[in-house]
């Protein structure tokens, strides 16, 4: 489904929904006892539908949760397309992944319908949203049968409703990166039940990401691939990776003319190749910038799985790229991330780990992309991308690759 069908299904259905559950949810706790269980969670699900990169920074909020609660199982619900993001953070068994497909909005209520079937089955006690004001996963989230039900709640903010489904509604806090709000989520469990809103407690905790590392193999088989593509390629070449497509986000891309500069004045040393990466609709990119600087570009484009971007990343020297899931995966391996911010702010989604190194103008009206909009900006000219400069970025890659 488009973005803006998404948008558009969440709030015209899921807004009456969260009212309507709402009511039958405190109709049935009139007949029903208000002691609740002293146990702890035992079966946990998180839950995060659309951010392939979510995985990577709530690796330390699903962390902590084996941390605090020791025996319970875990459990994590994301669109079916993203799967491979939480199978590589390596923190949820593999077949305690459940998805939903989200290509059509039939396939979609089919497969929510299935997986709350299976979940009720598990019978799980606990669940935390990791998503930012989603009426859809407030809604799955309450008919999972969860007695603990974490999330985002809008308090006093206005146009956010989720009805009132949620026991545990820990505040969305902007000034603080989102790797400590998901972590917020967790320590909330263990909060005081009155306690509003949650969470009145200093986390220490520094967010870490996991350490994504290849065999050599895995590194040897990536290198073949690059090399049956361009023949010319020797190991002691320098290897730029681009990402230049945006996804479903298109305001959030550097401008594909800047790539192209960018790519042009690079290959001027001979030694360095670029690798254009993407999954669907990258391949457009990928031709311009093929077409622009010759035998020195490889389109690997629609030809990897996560796994082998991973060891692309592993053998690569710079990754170049617009704010979006290979970000963080990329702050999971050794190569150097340069991410381009402006719609969205890095104070909240820069990706974690040593080498990462956002690019932000820094301009008065960003960020405009929030959960307060849904991620729905009207910005037809982002001048905060546009005006972050080609001779900018190249000098931060040559410094990077030390010439």
């Amino acid at each position: 489904m488009k973005i803006s069908l998404i948008r558009k299904i969440d709030k015209f259905l899921g807004v009456p929904f969260c009212l309507i559950f709402t009511v039958i949810d405190k109709i049935v706790l009139l007949f029903q006892s208000s002691q609740r269980s002293a146990a702890g969670p035992q079966n946990i699900l998180f839950i995060e539908l659309s951010e392939m990169g979510s995985a990577v920074i709530a690796y330390s909020a699903l962390q902590k949760a084996k941390e605090l609660f020791p025996g319970a199982n875990l459990f994590f619900l994301i669109f079916e397309e993203n799967k491979e993001s939480v199978h590589l953070a390596g923190m949820i068994p593999k077949e305690n992944v459940l998805t939903i497909r989200s290509k059509t909005f039939l396939k979609f209520a089919f497969d929510t319908l299935s997986v709350l079937w299976k979940v009720r089955r598990l019978k799980v006690d606990t669940s935390i949203d990791l998503e930012l004001f989603s009426r859809a996963t407030t809604i799955i989230s309450y008919l999972t049968g969860a007695g603990r039900r974490v999330g985002f709640y809008k308090f006093h903010m206005e146009g956010l409703y989720r009805g009132e489904l949620i026991t545990h509604k820990v505040s969305y806090n902007i000034y603080q990166h989102m790797a400590i709000n998901f972590l917020n989520l967790v320590y909330a469990l263990n909060a005081p039940l009155a306690e509003s809103p949650k969470l009145k407690k200093y986390v220490s905790d520094k967010p870490i990401v996991p350490l994504l590392e290849s065999t050599e193999e895995e590194k040897t088989a990536i290198f073949e691939k690059l090399k049956s593509l361009q023949p010319k390629l020797k190991k002691t070449d320098r290897l730029i990776v681009f990402n230049p497509h945006a996804g479903v986000l298109p305001v959030r891309a550097w401008p594909l003319d800047k790539y192209v500069e960018l790519a042009t004045e690079l290959v001027a040393d001979e030694t360095i190749y670029i690798v254009v990466m993407g999954a669907e609709g990258a391949s457009k990119e990928a031709k311009i910038i093929k077409e622009t600087i010759g035998e020195h570009c490889i389109d690997l484009t629609n030809m990897t799985t996560l796994r082998q971007i991973i060891d692309l990343f592993n053998i690569c020297d710079v990754l170049v790229t617009n704010d979006s899931g290979p970000a963080h995966f990329a702050s999971c391996t050794s190569i150097k991330n340069f991410i381009f911010f402006g719609p969205e702010t890095p104070l909240l989604y820069a990706p974690l780990g040593r080498y990462s190194f956002p690019i932000f103008s820094n301009y008065s009206c960003s960020p405009c992309l929030s959960a307060f909009n849904h991620r729905n900006t009207s910005c037809k000219d982002p001048l905060c991308l546009k005006n972050i400069t080609v001779n900018t970025v190249y000098d931060k890659i040559i410094k990077a690759i030390g010439r």
